[in-house]
């Protein structure tokens, strides 16, 4: 084969939404500069962004203070009873900042493409070279950026107001763990930024989703206190094995099975959700421009 004939091949190999691997440079890039433009409509609205920083604090509140109420100070008997550690501040927040990454996956990036729409500017995206899901990924960069500066506005509020007990050394695993989660959280936005286009109304998608998501992930409570049948759904979404390979490390105490299954867990859901969202995303590529729907609002 001549080398023109590999060339012309090697173009020809694109993923779903017609993401061009051969291409790889030009696609990093228009990510980049989708999360450049998000990051300058932040900065255009510097009362919005300000509060959207500090909001994590704020939102994280009634979590700690309805279970320092409960539990009459920061040491539940109960809890360690159920999970290994009694420190609620410790297992409330490594717990609630999971919640932001789920909006992330949720809200930033399934609206994405149904901003674009508000924006009146959807259209002229479809036309470019550069793929769509790339419109995503861009704003998956901005959002995981976003909330993590949020999160580190927790931490230090965390640790001047209540003190914080974490193992130092579990903190380099927690971050592969919650890297892995995050890939995982990546293709069920995906999976919503596609449904957005269909449904108009993705709102209710992305609330009902958030919601149940909140619920199955041991955010402020254990998963023993859920009903079994909510326990075996839990372990569908990322965010249940992660907490609980993130806490082994950090507060518990290491278990080298609980983290062994937790690590395939995760790579296992990883991969089913990002392959479902893509192929989804690809679906719904095809579906709304060959009925034309991208013009209906």
């Amino acid at each position: 084969m001549t080398k023109n004939k590999k060339n012309h091949k090697l173009k020809q190999v694109k993923c779903p939404a017609g993401f061009n691997f051969a291409n790889l440079k030009a696609e990093l890039r228009a990510i980049w500069e989708s999360n450049i433009k998000a990051w300058k409509i932040d900065f255009a609205y510097p009362v919005s962004f300000v509060r959207q920083l500090i909001s994590p604090v704020v939102f994280m509140l009634p979590y700690l203070l309805y279970g320092l109420v409960l539990i009459g100070g920061t040491y539940s008997e109960n809890l360690a009873e159920l999970v290994g550690t009694g420190d609620a501040v410790a297992y409330i927040f490594t717990g609630y900042i999971m919640m932001g990454f789920i909006g992330t996956a949720v809200w930033a990036m399934g609206f994405s493409m149904r901003r674009e729409q508000w924006f009146g500017t959807l259209e002229a995206i479809y036309v470019t070279p550069a793929s769509r899901l790339g419109q995503v990924l861009g704003m998956a960069l901005h959002s995981t950026v976003h909330q993590g500066i949020g999160t580190l506005i927790q931490f230090a509020f965390i640790y001047v107001t209540f003190g914080i007990g974490l193992n130092i050394q579990g903190i380099l695993p927690s971050l592969v763990i919650f890297a892995l989660m995050l890939l995982a959280l990546y293709g069920f936005g995906i999976l919503i930024s596609a449904l957005s286009l269909i449904l108009k109304e993705g709102w209710i998608v992305s609330d009902s989703l958030y919601s149940i998501m909140t619920i199955l992930s041991p955010v402020a409570y254990p998963l023993t206190v859920l009903p079994t049948i909510a326990q075996q759904a839990a372990a569908l979404f990322p965010t249940a094995p992660a907490l609980i390979g993130m806490r082994t490390f950090l507060i518990y105490d290491y278990v080298p099975e609980v983290v062994g299954n937790v690590f395939l867990h995760l790579s296992a859901l990883c991969v089913v959700w990002i392959l479902f969202g893509v192929f989804v995303f690809h679906l719904t590529d095809k579906y709304v421009r060959k009925r034309g729907m991208l013009k209906k609002f």
